[in-house]
């Protein structure tokens, strides 16, 4: 009994298996429940019918991932919104971005709504981001433990979560590209495509139009996959170091300390941290890489990301590759806290019991 309830918590943590979190014996040989923030897969590894309940287990990782990514996203975005501006000015050639002169700057010229410039299509998109992560990385696990060799555990969440890294990649690369297009888009010269003598300017109405008017302009090609490379390189590093880090915290004696709720809050902003801080320069190069626009006709040729680093370097030395680090490290706290919170709450109810 205590086996198969342990089998269906967080995805991202199955590496993890130093332990039954669910369940422990007591002196009288009987299993006494504990109120662990993570379900984990128990000593030993995975039994067949922890194999087999995976697949409803992987269903409700889905789909509190999901929820989870999608509300995390939505409290967090205007720390993103200030990040990405400070991130375009820096690449632009201007001196490192005050962030409190930003938030005024935006406030004054654009009101509450320029905080928020794109979050719908980031908050649908990291649904389906969140769920193709939790669930590839639980597979890869489940998979490297029954038919691998490979006997240490760090080792296999850092590959599970590589492989989650990469296949979200081909998501998140034209999710973010709207995004930025939206947070930077320059509401003083976007002029009107389909009117060559109207000169006033217009703004993306939301992010369908954003993403019409790039189709239109840059093509189907620009929209899938501008920007797709240098998205890879950061996403590989980045959720090896996420999910070997909050593996790691929820199996600690914090763990316990903390509770189901205050847990998965601290752990999360941590483990946000953790695949920010070594790949926020990566960052900024695919920033800007992507907010280059590559329009039908035009005669400028795109930089690539080595000539975008060049330029950043030269501009600003290695201070430039952390221009906008302070509300990004903001947004990845409160993003991440948020969307651990939620997952653990929401797989509490949809975890299979027997």
């Amino acid at each position: 009994m205590a086996n198969m309830k342990s089998c269906s918590g967080f995805v991202g943590l199955l590496a993890v298996v130093n332990n039954d979190p669910i369940s422990r014996i007591n002196n009288r040989g009987s299993y006494k429940k504990i109120n662990r923030p993570i379900s984990l897969v128990p000593r030993g590894g995975a039994s067949s019918t922890q194999i087999n309940l995976s697949a409803t287990a992987t269903m409700a990782s889905l789909f509190a991932g999901s929820v989870g990514g999608a509300i995390g996203v939505g409290v967090s975005y205007p720390f993103d919104t200030l990040s990405t501006k400070a991130q375009v000015s820096t690449g632009a050639g201007k001196s490192h971005i005050n962030v409190a002169r930003s938030m005024k700057v935006i406030w004054k010229n654009e009101g509450l709504r320029g905080f928020f410039e794109g979050v719908l299509v980031t908050m649908i998109g990291q649904a389906f981001i969140k769920a193709i992560q939790f669930a590839v990385n639980e597979i890869t696990f489940l998979w490297l433990g029954k038919h691998s060799s490979i006997q240490s555990n760090i080792l296999k969440m850092a590959i599970a979560g590589t492989l989650a890294g990469l296949l979200s990649s081909f998501v998140v690369s034209p999710v973010e590209l709207v995004k930025i297009r939206m947070q930077t888009q320059n509401k003083l010269r976007r002029n009107k495509k389909d009117d060559d003598s109207c000169t006033s300017p217009v703004l993306y109405q939301n992010e369908i139009d954003c993403a019409r008017w790039m189709i239109k302009n840059e093509g189907w090609r620009a929209l899938l996959f501008h920007g797709l490379g240098i998205t890879i390189v950061r996403e590989i590093p980045s959720f090896a170091f996420y999910f070997v880090a909050y593996g790691l915290l929820a199996q600690s004696a914090l763990a316990d300390i903390l509770g189901s709720h205050a847990a998965p809050l601290l752990f999360g902003a941590m483990a946000g941290w953790a695949m920010w801080i070594p790949t926020y320069p990566i960052d900024i190069v695919k920033t800007i890489v992507q907010v280059q626009t590559t329009e039908k006709g035009a005669t400028h040729e795109l930089l690539s990301s080595w000539q975008v680093a060049s330029r950043l370097y030269r501009a600003g030395g290695l201070r430039a590759f952390f221009d906008g680090l302070e509300p990004k490290l903001a947004r990845a706290a409160v993003k991440h806290a948020v969307t651990f919170w939620v997952y653990e709450i929401l797989m509490n109810f949809l975890r299979p019991h027997s």
